[in-house]
């Protein structure tokens, strides 16, 4: 039989020689649709060539005897070589690829995967294996063709195909070979909206150039919504489209700048949208189901004229039924809802992150928490930078117009303009914006521009040195003053009249801003530059760790040194709550019910601790870990080079000394929102007496500006149309990175690839390895935690500290190395990896892990529904 066949002939009646992918294109080419003309080498190319090298039992050997996915995948592709294509496979692939050719001409090809178990109608494994585009000539096609072989043995190609009971015997791929499409505008159609699964829409994403940066996600794009009715647009997103990838002449694909003037433009013009529209119909039609289609439009095509790459089933609205056309979405939500603050516009173009603001103020926020927390979170910042002579006065003030904000809110959720992160860090001498960014979201997009600003170093030379020395001293006494004025406030809150809780709301703004301030400046001028020293000290001499050597018992430990003393009776839960009770679930939320409201999560983890032996005291762990520090510092300092050793010197003592600082501020300025909080229920209690308000907590559905003055005529009317805006906004969730406008998803969405995988990825920002059972926590109320467990969470927020305590490691969707997550998993000594970004939702509860803190990987060793051997944590000692 042959090796190859033509796709037009790639029909249901081949599928074990061609796979998934191939059968589509074929279809397509039957119903006279436009597709790039190519063939494919089959599934008994692939199963003859392996068979003559014996790699079935080799391969199967790998799989079962290799612990690990990503072991087993390196050893299982570097059996693939070219000599496993025989010369009459390879004359065949010869004839067709020159008949690919117009006028002898070596044609540019895409090499793709068609695995037999591929675009299944109830699974996708797209993405599963490799692509190669613009690849050219026989022997290079030769070459790219046993990569796709291999990869079919990806790590994740592995784990996503036990994960379907997809099984290993009798797999093979066939590999499509087509004609490349150089083009001017690309991307993705889905024949239904894929937030709602309403099958009424067609959604399209589209960018300039090639593409693949619409799949992979490293260009902005064009979001549109098209009627099926009339192929109308019913909403649209137009984005700065700032790069694309365009076809490199040595062959591959490369990152290229869109000139200026087509960057704001829409990527498609209006025929070819129409003519996509009509296409996805079609499709849809021929297929009898709702399909996710890829496409492109060549440089010298005419308006309306596209061609069809990929066409594939839709996989999961398409297993739930039909969804109803009139159900509920997002599109009601415009910016010209005034009464709605939950929710505002971006530049286009402008790159967004939920994390940094996400870890402080988690989830869908109230009206009153984004009026009160918004503006300051912006407003702090810039008042730091002046102080260090970063920005001018002109810069200081807040602009009044939302839309040029760099702290928003999009769907309830707080998120930070990460351009104006990285501007703090290319002006500040000795640190650059990537290493800001990175250090505090995990990752920093390759697109900002991380250019150093150096005209205000003569500023920043005088200014800096004296906040350098001054901010610590700064911080500490801005944090005894909030400590008493918390202590004084929460406990005659009951007592004040409308009057009086108003004015202590407008009082509650101000320690607000002077505590974030201080710790801005704080963070700013000493604990990121100290931060980044030690780390250029351990990369320079290969000695130790920055966690280590960034000093301990900082302001986050608190809470679990005062828990541990309760549990041994040197203090009472009416101390700790006296010194804690501003934390709780959710404590920047202003809605929450902290610890000092409801004390049993405090009560329960007393009891928990008094079951631990005294070996397991954090004190103790201190202890360790400043012996452990001391003996590193002295490493690293003999391997440092004489002449760099004693400033090497200084920075470490100063780090170990700062560096623990870190939580001070913060533990002020979250004080100063538990006494917002207790004055607006102490204004909804006073207005549920007048009528004004029908429950005490509608307080939070009414903004900052409106609580501190007479409360609007139609209170009632807004709590109630604000509270139905915010439910919806529940329903879905959003990416913590995005650029432009964010899509949102539904809440309760599973990412089944990243738990078929079999592994999750993040930063490592703890180090040490531990198995244990994995307890999911979404809604941090701790009932269910049990100790040694694997905790997962979105996000923690300094009263995470009591439980992470009785946990064995720690996995959070986002945060960098200075978020609360990472600092607190140190002091414990937790293997914890951050940035994760689906944890919470590629793992589940019950699933026995592996977590690597230092590589930053979570490999799934049992899931949930699997039998696990034992259930205990066993730990395994950290390279240092």
């Amino acid at each position: 039989m042959s090796g190859v066949i033509n796709l037009v002939d790639c029909d249901d009646n081949c599928a074990d020689q061609v796979g998934g992918k191939a059968i589509g294109l074929g279809n397509l080419l039957r119903q006279g649709l436009p597709v790039p003309a190519g063939f494919v080498v089959t599934t008994q190319a692939y199963r003859d060539a392996t068979a003559a090298a014996g790699l079935a039992p080799r391969i199967d050997a790998l799989l079962t005897q290799t612990v690990s996915l990503d072991d087993a995948s390196r050893q299982v592709r570097a059996l693939f070589g070219t000599s496993l294509v025989t010369d009459e496979l390879r004359e065949e692939i010869a004839t067709a690829y020159k008949s690919l050719g117009d006028g002898g001409n070596e044609p540019w090809v895409a090499v793709r995967s068609s695995a037999t178990a591929e675009d299944l109608a109830d699974a996708s494994f797209a993405g599963q294996q490799d692509t190669y585009l613009w690849v050219r000539g026989v022997d290079s096609v030769v070459e790219h063709l046993v990569s796709c072989w291999a990869s079919l043995f990806t790590p994740h190609a592995i784990g996503y195909r036990d994960r379907v009971g997809v099984s290993t015997d009798g797999l093979a791929m066939g590999v499509v070979i087509q004609v490349m499409v150089s083009a001017r505008s690309s991307g993705v159609m889905m024949t239904l909206e894929p937030v709602t699964g309403n099958r009424s829409q067609m959604y399209l994403e589209s960018t300039y150039g090639l593409g693949e940066g619409v799949v992979n996600g490293d260009v902005d794009c064009d979001r549109l919504w098209v009627s099926k009715s009339g192929l109308d647009v019913v909403r649209e997103e137009i984005n700065r489209k700032q790069q694309a990838h365009r076809f490199a002449p040595a062959g591959g694909t490369q990152l290229v700048d869109v000139p200026a003037e087509l960057q704001a433009l829409p990527a498609l013009r209006h025929g070819d949208l129409t003519a996509l529209a009509r296409l996805g119909l079609k499709i849809e039609e021929a297929f009898g189901r709702p399909m996710d289609i890829e496409w492109a439009i060549a440089d010298d095509a005419d308006e309306g004229q596209v061609s069809l790459l990929q066409a594939r089933p839709e996989t999961v609205w398409s297993q739930r039924g039909d969804v109803e056309s009139s159900v509920e979405t997002l599109d009601d939500v415009s910016p010209d809802d005034n009464w709605d603050n939950l929710h505002s516009p971006s530049i286009p173009g402008r790159h967004w992150s939920t994390d940094n603001l996400g870890e402080a103020a988690p989830g869908v926020l109230t009206p009153l928490t984004v009026s009160f927390h918004g503006p300051m979170s912006e407003s702090c910042p810039r008042r730091g930078w002046y102080q260090l002579g970063l920005i001018p006065r002109r810069d200081v003030p807040v602009p009044h117009s939302l839309r040029d904000r760099v702290v928003k809110p999009f769907y309830g959720r707080l998120a930070i303009e990460v351009e104006f992160m990285a501007s703090f860090g290319n002006r500040m001498p000795g640190l650059s914006g990537k290493d800001v960014v990175q250090g505090i979201l995990g990752r920093a997009p390759e697109t900002i521009d991380y250019t150093p600003v150096k005209r205000r170093y003569p500023i920043i030379a005088v200014r800096l040195p004296y906040k350098f020395f001054r901010a610590p001293s700064k911080v500490r006494a801005v944090a005894r003053d909030t400590d008493q004025w918390w202590r004084q406030e929460t406990g005659e809150i009951s007592h004040r009249d409308l009057r009086g809780a108003q004015a202590v709301l407008r009082s509650s703004s101000e320690h607000f801003m002077e505590a974030m301030t201080a710790h801005n400046v704080m963070l700013m001028a000493v604990i990121t530059p100290l931060f980044g020293a030690l780390a250029k000290a351990v990369g320079r001499t290969g000695i130790g760790d920055v966690s280590t050597l960034s000093g301990h018992g900082g302001a986050e430990m608190a809470v679990v040194s005062d828990i541990w003393r309760a549990s041994r009776g040197e203090l009472s839960v009416h101390d700790v709550l006296a010194n804690h009770g501003f934390e709780g679930p959710l404590e920047g939320e202003l809605s929450s019910r902290v610890w000092r409201e409801e004390p049993a999560a405090i009560e329960r983890m007393v009891e928990e601790y008094a079951s631990r032996p005294d070996s397991t005291s954090p004190f103790a762990q201190l202890a360790k870990h400043e012996a452990e520090a001391a003996i590193m510092r002295r490493e690293l300092l003999a391997k440092e080079k004489p002449l760099r050793r004693p400033l090497t010197w200084l920075q470490l003592r100063m780090g170990a000394r700062n560096i623990p600082l870190r939580g001070v501020g913060k533990r002020a300025y979250v004080q100063s929102l538990d006494v917002a909080r207790a004055a607006a229920r102490r204004i909804g209690e006073l207005s549920v007496h007048s009528g004004t308000l029908d429950e005490i907590d509608d307080a939070f559905y009414l903004t900052f500006e409106e609580l501190v003055a007479e409360l609007p005529e139609n209170a009632k009317e807004l709590v109630a149309r604000r509270r139905a805006r915010r439910a919806l906004y529940q329903r879905y969730d959003l990416p913590s990175h995005f650029v432009g406008n964010p899509t949102p998803f539904p809440a309760d969405f599973v990412d089944t690839e990243g738990r078929a995988a079999g592994v999750v990825t993040g930063v490592g920002v703890s180090a040490g390895v531990v198995e244990g059972t994995v307890r999911v926590v979404t809604s941090p109320d701790f009932a269910e935690v049990e100790r040694d467990e694997i905790l997962v969470a979105p996000t923690t927020d300094p009263s995470w500290s009591s439980i992470m305590f009785i946990s064995a490691a720690l996995v959070v969707d986002i945060g960098g190395a200075l978020s609360h997550a990472a600092v607190v998993a140190r002091e414990l000594g937790l293997p914890c990896v951050v940035n994760t970004k689906t944890g919470t939702r590629a793992l589940r509860t019950g699933d026995r892990v592996r977590v690597d803190g230092a590589a930053g990987t979570v490999h799934i060793l049992h899931r949930a529904s699997e039998p696990a051997a034992h259930h205990s944590a066993t730990t395994e000692q950290a390279a240092t």
